[in-house]
C-alpha cells in the first residue's frame, strides 16, 4: 500500500482537468498447463506507439496490466525462467479499449517459443461505455467526405442536422443528436484537450489526415464523461523514429455530378437548391525523429476549397437577368449557371513534438490552427440577395474593444489550439499524466461590406424572408483554458480481486464573449399577408441594443474509479464531483443611437441609455455528485460471451454566464415597437415609432432601462439538468473476427432550468381559437382551425432562473451493432437503433403559456437542428427526431487489391411540423407558431443514401500512391429534407432542402 499512498499524494499535488480518456490498457492472466496462475512472470509490451518498450512481472494472482497506452499494433512478449516464451504479435489496439491478453505457457523442454498473430479481442469485458471507433485504417478505406464530423453518422444512433455530400458542408457546424441529448450537451476533443463550445457545441477544423482515429460515446457508465451528449475524441497522429509522410489531392467537380432536381420538385420551391460547383481538397504531412529514440516531430497542412452555387443570388448579368426574373420558365442548367458562388475555404495547419527526457516519460507539445472562411455565409431562399447574407473570417485585434489577447494564442490567425503534456510511467503498476490546454473558437460574423453596417434589414414575418442588409455583427471570442491531471494504479490481489483505479482532478476556466453591433440599430419588421408583396405592410420596429457580453465559467471536478475482476466477474465503480460557477466580467454599453431622439408622439426615445454595468455573480455555486456502476460477466470465460449492465447519473455542464446572464442589465436586449412608415420608405425612423405601444420586450425592464440593478433574479436552490441512465446489454464475440452486441438503454432527462416569469402561470392564459383566411394560404396550405393562448394581462419582464418543475424527457432504445475486424481482406461495420423519446409535461405547473403545450405532451421530443440556410441539406429549424436508424460500411479487397467500399445510411424522416403562425398577440406576448399535428406523427420521407469507393494501391520506388474514385449518392436520390412549415404565407410548404445529387471525387494519396 505504500506506493500507492505515496501515489495519491503526489497525484493530488499535481492539480488538474479531468479530460478526456482517450489511452486503452492491455492485462490479462498468465497460467501454466494445468491452469495454475504464474506469479513473476516478465511480460514485454512494445509498439512504435510507445517508442520505448514497457515491463511488467505479473502478480501473485497471474495478473498483469499496462494502461495509458496510445493507438497502434503491439506486441506481448511472456518469460520466466524454465518455460517457453510466448509471443502475441499483430494486436491492434483502439483507443479507450481495454485488450484481454492472456497466456499458457508451457515448460521448456515441451515448447521452445510459440507465436501467436492476429490476437485482436473484440469484447471489452472491463468497460460498459457505448459507443464506436473509427481507426484510420477504417477512415481511410471507406467512402467519406474527409470531415471529422461526418464520421458521426456512422455511430449507431447518432442523427445529424445535414446531409455531408461529397464535402458540401466540410468545416460546419454539424449537430449530433443520440438517445434524446440535445447537441447542447454534446463534448468534442482532440488528443484529450477540450475543444468545446460550451454554449452551442461548435466544431472545429482538424485535418482529415492528420486523423490516426476518432472515438465516439453515447453512453454508458465511465466516469470521465460528465453529460449526457455525444462524447467525441480525435486522436491526431505522432512522429516516431521512422520518417514517413503523405501528400495528397482530391477533387470533387460539377462535371463529375448529376441532376436530381425534377420538374416537380421545381415546382414546389426547389428550384436550384445550392449546386456543388467544385471542391479541392490538397495538402501534406511529415513526421519523424529529431533524435532517434529521444525527441520526434510532425506537422500536417491542409487545406478545403468548397465552391457551392447560392440559391436565388444571381450573376448581375444580361443574359441573367430574365433567368432571375423567372427561373421556372428556364432550364434546370441554366439556372445554375446563372448562379453565384459561395466561396468557402476550411485550413488546417498542426504539428506535434515529442520528448523522451529519461526512462519513462513523455513530453508532448501540440498546436493547430483551422478555421472555415466563408463569403456568403447562410445563404437560402430566405436570404436571397447578396446584401442578406453574411460573411465569416478569423477575428483581428482591431475587430473589437475588447481585450482579444495573445496574437497566435486567440487572434491573428485561424482559430488556435495548443496541448502541453506530460506523462510519466513511475512503475509497471503506475501511471501519471498531466496537460495543459488552450484551444479558442474566434470567429467574425459580419455583413459583406462595411456601408452594410449602417443599413437596416427588412424581416417579412409571414414567410421568414429577410431583404436590404443583415442583423448584426458578431465577434466571437470563446475560450477553454484546462488542466487536465488523470492517474491509473494497477493492485492485483487484494479484497478477492484485481483492482484497476483511475483517477483525475480537473480544474478549467472556460470564456464566452459576443461583441455585436446591429446593423442600422433597428429592423424594419413587416407582416405582409398573402397575396400582398413581401415587405408591403409594416408591422412594427425592431429596436436592439449592441452589447459586449464577457461571459465566464470556472469549473473543477474529480472523479475516482475502481475496476474490480474477480475470475468472470467485473464491476466497475466510480464517482464524479463537478464545482461550477459563472459571472459575467463588468462592461461599458454605449447609449443607442436613437437615444433623445423625438419619437411619434414628440416624447424622447429613453430605452437604452448608456450603462457602466459592473461584475454580475449569480452566487449559485453547482456541487454535483455522480454514481457510475458498472457491471460485466464472462459467460464462457474466454471473452466471446460477455453481459453488460451499468446505471449512470450525469449533470450538465453549465454554459459560461449561463445564470449570471439572468441579472446582467446590458446583455441582449431588444424590444418590439409600434411603427407608422410615415414616409413610405420602409426604413424606421426614430420619428416614426411609438414607444408607447410595445408589443414585446426581451432582456430588459422598458419601465425602468437605465437600472444597473436587474429586475430578475436566480434562484439560489437552482440545480444541474439531470440524466439518469440504466444499459444492459450482451456482446458476443463470433468466428472470422465478427463481434455482435445488442444493448437495451433507458434514460430520463429531468431538473430542466428555465425562466420562470414572476406572477404568472399557464392559468392567466385564456384560449382563443383562429382560422387563417383563405387569401393567406396557398393551394394545398392547411388553413384550419387552431387555439392559441394570450395573456390576461400584460406579461411581466421580470423572471426567476429556476428547475422546471413536473417536465421530463424519457427515452427508451435498442441497439444492435455488427462488427467485422478489418482481417483477410475485408471488414463490416453495421447497426440498427429503435428508439423513442417521450415529452411529459406532467402538471399545469410544467408551463407557462398553454400553446401547443396538446401538441408536445406525451409525443416525441425533437430539438431544432441547423445553422444558417438552408443548404441543400442543412436542415436549418428541422426537428430532428428519427424512429429507426440503420448504418452500413465496408471495405472488401478484391483480386489485384482492388479495394471496394460502400457506406449506407437509412432511416426515418424527421417531423414535418407544419403550423399556423400569428404574429401578434396582446399583452406582450411574443408571436408564436400553432403547431397543427403532435410532434412526430406527420414525417418527411423515409431518409436513403448509399457511397461507394473504388482504389488501389501501387507501391513506386519505396512510395505507396493511391489513385482512389468516390461516388456519393450512388443511386441519385432526390429525398425532400426540408419544407417551410407556415401554412399561411405564401411560401407554404415549399421545399427548401432535398439531399444533395450523386457527385463524384477523384483523389490520389502518395505515402512514403
Amino acid at each position: 500500500m505504500r506506493p500507492l499512498v505515496s501515489g495519491l499524494a503526489l497525484f493530488l499535488a499535481l492539480g488538474g482537468v479531468a479530460g478526456a480518456q482517450n489511452t486503452s490498457q492491455v492485462f490479462g492472466k498468465v497460467t501454466d498447463v494445468s491452469g495454475g496462475v504464474m506469479p513473476g512472470v516478465t511480460v514485454t509490451l512494445s509498439s512504435p506507439a510507445l517508442l520505448e518498450p514497457r515491463v511488467a512481472l505479473t502478480s501473485v494472482t497471474g495478473t498483469y496490466e499496462f494502461p495509458g497506452l496510445g493507438i497502434g499494433m503491439y506486441m506481448v512478449r511472456f518469460e520466466l525462467a524454465g518455460f517457453g516464451t510466448q509471443v502475441r504479435e499483430g494486436l491492434q489496439l483502439q483507443g479507450g479499449f481495454n485488450a484481454q491478453v492472456n497466456a499458457e505457457l508451457q515448460v521448456a523442454s515441451l515448447e521452445e517459443k510459440v507465436v501467436v498473430t492476429g490476437v485482436n479481442p473484440i469484447v471489452d469485458i472491463r468497460s460498459t461505455t457505448q459507443g464506436t471507433r473509427f481507426n484510420v485504417e477504417e477512415l481511410q478505406a471507406i467512402p467519406s467526405a474527409r470531415d471529422v464530423f461526418q464520421v458521426l453518422t456512422q455511430t449507431p444512433g447518432i442523427a445529424g442536422d445535414r446531409q455531408n455530400v461529397g464535402g458540401t458542408h466540410n468545416g460546419q457546424q454539424t449537430g449530433m443528436f443520440s438517445r434524446g441529448a440535445g447537441n447542447g450537451q454534446a463534448r468534442w476533443f482532440v488528443d484529450g484537450v477540450d475543444r468545446n463550445d460550451i454554449a452551442n457545441g461548435r466544431p472545429f477544423v482538424v485535418d482529415f489526415n492528420s486523423v490516426e482515429e476518432v472515438q465516439v460515446s453515447t453512453g454508458g457508465a465511465d466516469v470521465t464523461m460528465q453529460t449526457p451528449g455525444v462524447f467525441v475524441n480525435v486522436v491526431t497522429r505522432s512522429g516516431s523514429d521512422a520518417f514517413r509522410g503523405a501528400t495528397w489531392l482530391f477533387r470533387t467537380d460539377r462535371a463529375l455530378g448529376s441532376n436530381n432536381v425534377t420538374d416537380d420538385l421545381r415546382l414546389q420551391g426547389a428550384n436550384s437548391g445550392n449546386p456543388l460547383v467544385y471542391t479541392n481538397d490538397y495538402g501534406g504531412q511529415l513526421g519523424g525523429p529529431i533524435k532517434r529514440g529521444r525527441a520526434w516531430f510532425w506537422g500536417t497542412y491542409g487545406m478545403q476549397n468548397v465552391r457551392l452555387g447560392v440559391l436565388n443570388y444571381y450573376k448581375p448579368t444580361a443574359d441573367c437577368a430574365p433567368v432571375q426574373a423567372s427561373p421556372l420558365a428556364h432550364s434546370f442548367a441554366n439556372v445554375i449557371d446563372c448562379l453565384n458562388v459561395n466561396k468557402q475555404d476550411v485550413p488546417a495547419l498542426g504539428s506535434k513534438f515529442n520528448l523522451r527526457p529519461f526512462a519513462g516519460n513523455l513530453v508532448t507539445v501540440a498546436n493547430s490552427f483551422g478555421q472555415r472562411v466563408e463569403t456568403i455565409r447562410g445563404a437560402d431562399d430566405l436570404h436571397p440577395t447578396f446584401e442578406t447574407t453574411n460573411k465569416m473570417t478569423f477575428v483581428k485585434k482591431s475587430d473589437s474593444t475588447y481585450d482579444l489577447g495573445l496574437r497566435y494564442w486567440n487572434t491573428g490567425i485561424w482559430d488556435p489550439s495548443w496541448k502541453f503534456g506530460d506523462q510519466h510511467t513511475i512503475s509497471d503498476r503506475w501511471l501519471v499524466d498531466v496537460s495543459f490546454g488552450h484551444h479558442c473558437w474566434c470567429d467574425s460574423i459580419v455583413p459583406q461590406t462595411e456601408e452594410l453596417r449602417l443599413v437596416q434589414p427588412m424581416l417579412d414575418l409571414t414567410t421568414g424572408t429577410w431583404g436590404r442588409s443583415w442583423s448584426d455583427s458578431s465577434i466571437m471570442l470563446v475560450t477553454n483554458n484546462t488542466v487536465d491531471a488523470t492517474t491509473s494504479y494497477f493492485l492485483p490481489g487484494r479484497w478477492g480481486g484485481d483492482h484497476s483505479f483511475k483517477a483525475g482532478y480537473k480544474n478549467g476556466h472556460f470564456g464566452e464573449v459576443y461583441d455585436r453591433t446591429y446593423s442600422g440599430h433597428a429592423q424594419a419588421v413587416f407582416n405582409s399577408p398573402r397575396p400582398l408583396p413581401l415587405f408591403s405592410t409594416p408591422f412594427t420596429a425592431r429596436v436592439i441594443r449592441d452589447f459586449i457580453t464577457p461571459a465566464f465559467l470556472d469549473q473543477n471536478s474529480a472523479y475516482l474509479q475502481d475496476t474490480y475482476s474477480r475470475k468472470r466477474f467485473t464491476a466497475i465503480l466510480g464517482v464524479r464531483w463537478d464545482r461550477q460557477v459563472d459571472h459575467v466580467a463588468a462592461v461599458s454599453v454605449p447609449a443607442h443611437a436613437f437615444q433623445g431622439q423625438r419619437t411619434i408622439d414628440g416624447t424622447p426615445f429613453n430605452l437604452f441609455p448608456a450603462l457602466e454595468v459592473p461584475t454580475v455573480r449569480a452566487g449559485v455555486v453547482w456541487n454535483t455528485v455522480a454514481p457510475r456502476l458498472g457491471l460485466t460477466y464472462d459467460l464462457t470465460g474466454d471473452a466471446t460471451n460477455v453481459i453488460k449492465g451499468s446505471y449512470a447519473v450525469y449533470f450538465d455542464q453549465r454554459s459560461a454566464g449561463q445564470l449570471s446572464k439572468a441579472l446582467n442589465p446590458a446583455g441582449s436586449a431588444r424590444i418590439d415597437l409600434g411603427w407608422s412608415d410615415l414616409n413610405g420608405d420602409n426604413v424606421v425612423q426614430v420619428n416614426e415609432i411609438n414607444q408607447s405601444l410595445i408589443r414585446s420586450v426581451t432582456g430588459f425592464d422598458p419601465a425602468n432601462p437605465a437600472r444597473l440593478v436587474s429586475a430578475n433574479t436566480v434562484d439560489s436552490e437552482v440545480t444541474a439538468p439531470r440524466t439518469n441512465e440504466i444499459v444492459v446489454g450482451f456482446g458476443k464475440e463470433m468466428a472470422g473476427g465478427f463481434g455482435f452486441n445488442a444493448s437495451y438503454v433507458w434514460r430520463k432527462y429531468d431538473n430542466f432550468i428555465w425562466q420562470d416569469t414572476v406572477g404568472l402561470s399557464s392559468a392567466d392564459y385564456s384560449a382563443v381559437p383562429f382560422t387563417p383566411p383563405a387569401s393567406a394560404c396557398p393551394s394545398g396550405a392547411r388553413c384550419e382551425t387552431v387555439t392559441y393562448y394570450v395573456p390576461n394581462a400584460t406579461l411581466p419582464s421580470a423572471y426567476v432562473v429556476t428547475n422546471q418543475p413536473d417536465f421530463r424527457h424519457v427515452y427508451n432504445g435498442l441497439e444492435l451493432v455488427i462488427r467485422k475486424r478489418s482481417s483477410r481482406g475485408w471488414m463490416l461495420n453495421g447497426s440498427y437503433s429503435y428508439n423513442t423519446t417521450i415529452e411529459s409535461y406532467d402538471s399545469t405547473a410544467a408551463y407557462e403559456d398553454p400553446t401547443n403545450i396538446v401538441r408536445r405532451n406525451g409525443f416525441q421530443y425533437a430539438p431544432a437542428g441547423g445553422i444558417g440556410g438552408g443548404g441543400g441539406s442543412n436542415l436549418a429549424g428541422i426537428p430532428i427526431n428519427a424512429k429507426w436508424i440503420a448504418k452500413l460500411s465496408g471495405s472488401y479487397r478484391l483480386p489485384y487489391d482492388v479495394n471496394v467500399a460502400a457506406t449506407g445510411d437509412l432511416r426515418q424522416g424527421y417531423p414535418f411540423a407544419q403550423a399556423v403562425n400569428i404574429p401578434s398577440r396582446p399583452n406582450r406576448a411574443p408571436a408564436i407558431a400553432v403547431l397543427l399535428d403532435p410532434v412526430g406523427s406527420k414525417r418527411f420521407p423515409n431518409f436513403a443514401t448509399m457511397d461507394f469507393r473504388l482504389d488501389r494501391a501501387f507501391n513506386v520506388g519505396g512510395m505507396k500512391l493511391l489513385p482512389s474514385f468516390d461516388m456519393f449518392n450512388l443511386f441519385n436520390a432526390n429525398t425532400v429534407m426540408g419544407r417551410r412549415t407556415n401554412q399561411n404565407a405564401a411560401n407554404a410548404n415549399q421545399v427548401f432542402g432535398i439531399l444533395a445529387p450523386r457527385i463524384a471525387r477523384i483523389g490520389m494519396m502518395v505515402n512514403f
